[in-house]
């Protein structure tokens, strides 16, 4: 009976031991995954804003799509919340840097603009690969942000506007003549008296 229990006994520390150790073989394999992944979509991001840095440089006014979409895609693979959050905001405001009230309302030109937000996200990426703090936003980029709602909600209510209808135009004309006044009768209604209710002093029996 001893023998068999320690038989048994031996047989279940094994398996939990083996079992652990798989486990901790499996886990080490994903973690080193996950970084390799990352480390692939910081390289793949800062290749994209060296390139749209690039091009802001040579003068193009509006970033490139394809360019921003890709940056967008890889950028959720960022383990980091506040680096995919920071990354993020560079990426939308790279591609609303385009908008005249966006330049107007933060005083930032979109050449100067896009410049700003690509060398602060290659800032931002290098912190986040040397496992360094984040740095602080440009004073540029914070105002960006603080005005971009604002921005878009000008940008958007111009170009939904209805158009202007000329004074002289037919549909104007139609629009401004008022609505002729209801026809009312001069004849006058006489009232039907209530049952029960007593007659005036001048009327006949």
């Amino acid at each position: 009976m001893n023998e068999l229990t320690l038989v048994l006994t031996g047989a279940a520390i094994s398996l939990v031991t083996s079992a652990v150790v798989t486990w901790l073989l499996g886990r080490q394999a994903r973690q080193t995954q996950d970084r390799s992944a990352v480390r692939d979509s910081a390289r793949r991001l800062t290749a994209v804003f060296i390139a749209e840095r690039d091009a802001s440089t040579a003068g193009t006014e509006a970033g490139s799509p394809s360019r921003l979409a890709e940056a967008e895609a890889v950028s959720l693979a960022l383990t980091d919340r506040k680096v995919r959050g920071r990354i993020g905001d560079v990426i939308r405001l790279l591609r609303e840097s385009g908008i005249t009230e966006l330049q107007e309302l933060s005083g930032v030109r979109s050449g100067r603009g896009r410049s700003l937000l690509c060398d602060h996200a290659l800032d931002v990426l290098g912190a986040h690969f040397r496992g360094e703090r984040l740095p602080a936003l440009p004073e540029a980029i914070r105002k960006m942000l603080d005005v971009e709602n604002e921005a878009l909600g000008i940008h958007s209510g111009s170009t939904l506007s209805s158009p202007v209808v000329p004074s002289g135009s037919p549909v104007a004309s139609a629009e401004e003549e008022p609505a002729p006044a209801p026809a009312v009768s001069s004849r006058k209604v006489r009232s039907k008296p209530r049952p029960g209710a007593p007659r005036s002093a001048g009327s006949q029996d």
